[in-house]
């Protein structure tokens, strides 16, 4: 939401403004609103009065589960009842573009549809059960009334925040337990049992109070092995409970607990492309392939020379974070087959500014995606290009062939791959062999058939070597899947 549109700024006082105006998009980070309206039904007010409206720039399970707008939830009843509201910065544009309204007006009627949805349900809000029923579908969302939320007025909007601050444990599990329902988690700080023999450089044994799980987790280590012990089987009997009380719910928060110091994909972008483990054989229609693309170039943009932290971003496992995840890493030959040339060079590009280093590999890809989509002078000019700058890349030689094999021009194909042969065998690389051998035997059969032809094998990216214990474990992940 970087660089708003000041006619959507306005109405709203000078720290909201600014906040808004230049949200810290790669950070994820959220602000604290307070919004009121005038002259209110007692019950109308009692609800406004529990409303917390945050705005985030980043959404835990984006990617994860299919929702959009806004998310809002409830904690507590009636003795301490909490309407916890959060709003995507990226959502919030979006809102008010569609509206032809301000951003002021689409928090109004955010926050308004929580408070008149919850006076509605007044008695199942007090009784703690919205959570787990509005999940459900058995109540309707929070969010679900915009249009009653607008008919409180203009509301009277300020900031509670003085900056941006850390997403944390409490609002991920708001935003889990809107998706999932509640989670037993107890966050309630711990105080481990006194010991009669005390060390000064225990923490537990000088009587301290932990938050949890971070604060204790990281305390344990100081710890005499008594209280070592004890803050373990709390930890464990803790974690366990939640797992029990919503095993979705618990394994959501776990994984955005772990990304939380990692990099992620900023403005929602991780709605509109595919998870990491995506099979890289469902390969979408072309409308939709060309609206994956849009993204990737969009994500692409943010990562420029960090190709390690758009991987994580994309939700790659660390150990696999110098590799792109094969649904992108097949996305410039997949748009080619789709007709969508001019997409696949505009991929190739992007991706070629995240990485430097691999620019070859996809300038061979996006040869051979021109020649598939149809493109040959465009096919042509790129692959005299790619040749001229690296002549002795294996793979350049590789995809040459494999885009005039398409092109109809069977024997320069044959020319291009008996070059990389030649380059395979001086390196001793058996797996490009085994391919370049395949590739001559299919090109030698369609010349004979007299047959226009296609690569038969597409060249995957360059896998990174991984030590005995990670191809176990990847093994053990594709075998759970």
């Amino acid at each position: 939401m970087a660089g708003v549109n000041e006619a959507l700024l306005a109405g709203l006082p000078d720290r909201v403004r600014r906040l808004l105006a230049e949200p810290p998009v790669m950070e994820k980070s959220l602000i604290e609103l307070n919004v009121r309206w005038p002259r209110l039904t007692a019950g109308l007010a009692r609800m406004t009065d529990a409303v917390r409206l945050f705005i985030i720039t980043w959404d835990p399970l984006g990617g994860v589960v299919d929702r959009t707008g806004g998310f809002a939830t409830t904690n507590g009843g009636a003795a301490d009842l909490e309407i916890v509201v959060y709003l995507p910065t990226w959502s919030l544009q979006r809102l008010a573009a569609e509206r032809n309204s301000t951003l002021a007006a689409v928090l109004g009627a955010m926050a308004g549809s929580a408070v008149v949805t919850a006076s509605h349900h007044e008695e199942t809000v007090n009784s703690s059960r919205y959570p787990e029923l509005a999940a459900r579908g058995v109540v309707p969302g929070l969010l679900s009334d915009l249009a009653a939320g607008s008919a409180l007025g203009a509301a009277q909007i300020t900031a509670v925040s003085v900056e941006w601050e850390p997403i944390g444990l409490g609002a991920i599990t708001d935003l889990v337990q809107h998706a999932f329902g509640p989670v037993d988690l107890d966050r309630s700080p711990v105080e481990l049992a006194a010991g009669t023999d005390v060390r000064q450089d225990c923490p537990a044994c000088t009587g301290d109070r932990f938050g949890f799980p971070g604060a204790l987790a990281e305390a344990r280590e100081a710890m005499c092995p008594a209280h070592h012990s004890e803050a373990e089987s709390v930890i464990n009997r803790r974690l366990a409970r939640a797992n029990a009380s919503n095993p979705d719910g618990w394994a959501a928060i776990a994984d955005a607990s772990l990304r939380l110091d990692r990099p992620h994909l900023p403005n929602g972008l991780a709605a509109r492309l595919p998870g990491a483990d995506t099979s890289l054989y469902v390969i979408p229609a072309p409308a939709e392939l060309a609206e994956r693309a849009e993204a990737a170039i969009e994500a692409a943009g943010w990562f420029h020379g960090r190709p390690g932290d758009f991987a994580l971003a994309l939700g790659q496992e660390p150990y696999l974070a110098g590799q792109l995840p094969d649904w992108l890493a097949n996305l410039i030959l997949d748009l080619g087959k789709a007709g969508l040339g001019s997409e696949a060079q505009r991929v190739g590009d992007a991706l070629s500014k995240v990485d430097p280093d691999k620019q070859s590999f996809f300038d061979g890809d996006v040869c051979v995606a021109l020649a598939e989509a149809g493109l040959a002078d465009e096919a042509r000019a790129r692959n005299a290009a790619n040749l001229a700058r690296w002549p002795d890349d294996l793979w350049i030689r590789v995809h040459a062939g494999d885009a005039l094999t398409v092109l109809g021009d069977l024997k320069g194909a044959e020319e291009h791959f008996d070059a990389a042969m030649t380059m395979a065998h001086e390196s001793d690389d058996a797996d490009a062999i085994a391919a370049i051998k395949h590739r001559l035997r299919m090109a030698t059969r369609q010349a004979t058939a007299g047959e226009r032809g296609h690569p038969t094998s597409q060249r995957r990216q360059p896998k990174r070597k991984l030590s005995k214990a990670q191809r176990k474990d990847q093994a053990h992940r594709k075998r759970q899947k």
